[in-house]
């Protein structure tokens, strides 16, 4: 175990070092005030070492500059949006998860037959749906067409609450307005379809993924055993084919992961959620280079920290990695 935990511990090094190598790359092609902010406040240094070394310095330190647009600090700024891409990253993942192993169980328990070619047609058309397309489509229908989820923000302007975790959800929760359980609600309506159009993609995969390591489960000796012995349909499926199942469904998390933070981009401009994909997206509009450098820099190192915790809980999981250590 420790040798694995160590393992996984250079990579992530490695991979940040990498990272910073690639980022400070890009501030190469920064206007000069912008690099200035990032490697020295009056003037930077003669080499690249000089510079790469004066670069790492502020980021430790977490000096990372100040927006070109808006004057703040893009630090503390990242740090105002990321709850609200965080709380609809991780509704979307539970959406996709709690829709999509149980469609992937049912299509490898009904395999050749039409649930499984009804849910891998779906599956199809879902993974290659535009997110764009998909979400303005749900926008005119729903919002528009039916008034039944609200068009944008995150709560109504009827609702005065104090943020104090930055998660609408928890926040009004907290909150002690009269109207705090009504706000509750309302952030959650406002929640609900931004959080399907991300979702719909990692839905697709997480359905597909189940359904081939069911398939794959279900034909195993140990399976036929457990029917033999007579349990129950249930308890074999849920509880001894799942857990094995499993593995693959973790590994791919991660994956996927980085496919919702991508996906934000998107929805979050959409959706008029504000988050860290809208504020980077604007951003761009307004050529900030420096937040851009933040906004990389923060969530790809995230997204690097997060497939090595999923790593180390597939380790974990799988006792065959185990024993191989």
């Amino acid at each position: 175990m420790s040798k694995m935990i160590l393992r996984q511990l250079l990579i992530l090094l490695s991979s940040l070092v990498i990272l910073t190598f690639f980022t400070f790359g890009l501030t190469l092609f920064f206007p000069i005030e912008s690099r200035f902010q990032l490697l020295d406040t009056t003037q930077a240094p003669d080499g690249l070492v000089e510079q790469y070394v004066s670069y790492i310095k502020h980021i430790i330190t977490g000096d990372w500059g100040f927006s070109q647009s808006r004057g703040t600090d893009v630090l503390k700024e990242f740090f105002i949006y990321f709850p609200a891409t965080v709380e609809l990253v991780i509704t979307a993942l539970l959406l996709a998860l709690s829709l999509g192993i149980p469609l992937g169980i049912t299509a490898a328990q009904n395999k050749n037959k039409w649930p499984d070619k009804l849910v891998v047609s779906s599956t199809l058309v879902g993974y290659s749906m535009p997110i764009f397309w998909w979400g303005m489509l749900l926008v005119l229908f729903f919002s528009l067409s039916l008034g039944v989820t609200p068009v944008a923000s995150r709560l109504g302007f009827e609702y005065d609450i104090i943020p104090v975790t930055g998660f609408m959800l928890i926040d009004t929760l907290l909150s002690d307005q009269p109207y705090a359980i009504e706000a509750f609600y309302d952030a959650l309506h406002h929640l609900i379809l931004p959080a399907i159009v991300l979702a719909t993609i990692p839905l697709a995969i997480f359905t597909r993924v189940t359904r081939s390591a069911m398939i794959k489960v279900l034909a195993s000796d140990y399976i036929r055993t457990a029917k033999a012995k007579g349990l129950s349909h249930g308890r074999i499926i849920w509880i001894h084919a799942l857990r094995n199942a499993m593995l693959p469904i973790l590994t791919i998390i991660g994956l996927q992961i980085s496919v919702l933070i991508t996906g934000t981009l998107i929805t979050e401009t959409i959706f008029s959620w504000p988050g860290v994909g809208k504020w980077l997206l604007e951003a761009v509009y307004r050529r900030d280079f420096v937040t851009l450098h933040a906004g990389l820099l923060a969530t790809a190192s995230l997204v690097i920290m997060i497939n090595i915790a999923v790593e180390l809980m597939s380790f974990y999981v799988n006792p065959k990695m185990r024993l191989q250590e």
